[in-house]
């Protein structure tokens, strides 16, 4: 029985983070209030402010959901990679995350734009790249503590942010930075050879 009532809460609460999903994307996170989110599903009020209490957890839900689709892309490379998990292999897995498309990631742009003008947003972002590391460390298949050290690193974490951002805002950046993935996969590698060595803060 209790099973079948967390299996129910479960339907409902994919059902709301679909909704929220739609309608960030097509109002942005400033502009969506809780009503929006709950006219887009099936449920009551009562019955969204049961699994939410306010469009930030909503949003954080989402970006678990982000670092699961993201965790699934990076076995699928892995299951495909010849070699061990090394340099080379981090830096296609970041270039993969920057250049990534997918709903999830529009909405991952939609909260870093959204973080500059909300103060509870900017205190989740530690949070979610402590959850993303916490997951990689479960999720992804061979995973050592030492290749994921990078991704604490602010310069590295704020280069993918402003290329997941121009792929998101500017016109054609995708499809240029697509077009250019080795110039990216360079850059990487230098900074993973450059933080290696000392010369990366």
């Amino acid at each position: 029985m209790e099973e079948k009532k967390q299996k129910a809460g479960q339907i409902r609460k994919k059902e709301i983070l679909d909704a929220a999903k739609k309608v960030f994307l097509s109002k942005g996170f400033a502009d969506t209030v809780m009503e929006d989110i709950i006219t887009e599903t099936s449920l009551s009020r009562g019955g969204v402010y049961y699994h939410y209490k306010n469009k930030v957890e909503i949003l954080h839900d989402l970006m678990r959901e982000g670092m699961a689709y993201r965790i699934e892309k990076i076995n699928e490379f892995l299951s495909s990679y010849s070699g061990e998990l090394d340099g080379n292999a981090v830096a296609q897995m970041i270039v993969d995350k920057m250049l990534g498309e997918s709903e999830l990631m529009s909405v991952y742009a939609i909260y870093l734009q959204s973080m500059k003008n909300n103060e509870e947003l900017r205190a989740l972002f530690p949070i979610l790249v402590e959850e993303s590391l916490k997951a990689s460390y479960s999720g992804v298949k061979g995973a050592r503590e030492d290749v994921y050290k990078y991704f604490r690193n602010d310069f590295l974490i704020f280069l993918i942010n402003t290329i997941v951002l121009g792929c998101e805002i500017l016109d054609g950046a995708r499809d240029s930075f697509v077009r250019n993935r080795e110039f990216f996969l360079n850059t990487v590698k230098l900074f993973i050879d450059g933080y290696d060595k000392g010369k990366i803060k």
